[in-house]
This record gives C-alpha cells, structure tokens and sequence, in this order.
C-alpha cells in the first residue's frame, strides 16, 4: 500500500498521533517547505495512483493474485479519495472567490 503524506491525528488525552495507511494529506516529514505547485502536483500524482489501483488489483483477482475483498477495498478506497479531492477542490475555489471579493 502506497504511503502519501502522512496525517498526524491525534487520540483522545494523548498526543500520540494515530497510525493510518494510504490515505492522502497535505502534511510533510521533510524539512523542505514546499511550494503550493509541487504539494499540489505531488496531491493529484498519489490521487492518480489511489484511483488506478482498483484496476491493478482487479487484473491480479482474475490471475488468482489476488482476492475478491482486496478489490471492493481498493474500490472504496478509490470513491473516498475522489469524494475527498472533490471537497477539497470546492473549498479552495469557495475561498479563492472569497479571496477576489475582497476590496483593496
């Protein structure tokens, strides 16, 4: 399973960051702060795989590589990160607007 960026969620009276896999996020471990254009770049590169790799394990499934639970995961997670990309894409154009209303 591909690891994106990783998300520091936090439990409950802890500050211990939970563990999750595969899923995508704006944070970075680098030191490097990155540009708007690159995390952006790097964001829809790991979409593009996450959304492509229902078809690679479905492939897999019908060579017997694979089993049929593997496939339905991929898928949902495949419609969570669009559902997620589409949100985030709605936000950042609703702020923009916002943005461009401003008067100086």
């Amino acid at each position: 399973m591909n690891n994106l960026n990783k998300v520091n969620f936090f439990k409950m009276g802890s500050l211990e960051p939970m563990k999750l896999n595969g899923n995508i996020s704006i944070n970075s471990d680098d030191t490097k702060i990155k540009s708007f254009k690159e995390t952006v770049g790097e964001l829809m590169s790991q979409i593009n795989e996450v959304t492509n790799k229902p078809q690679i394990v479905a492939n897999e499934a019908m060579q017997g590589r694979a089993d049929i639970h593997e496939v339905m995961a991929a898928i949902a997670q495949s419609e969570l990160t669009v559902q997620a990309a589409t949100t985030i894409t709605g936000k950042i154009l609703q702020t923009y607007e916002k943005i461009m209303q401003i008067q100086i």
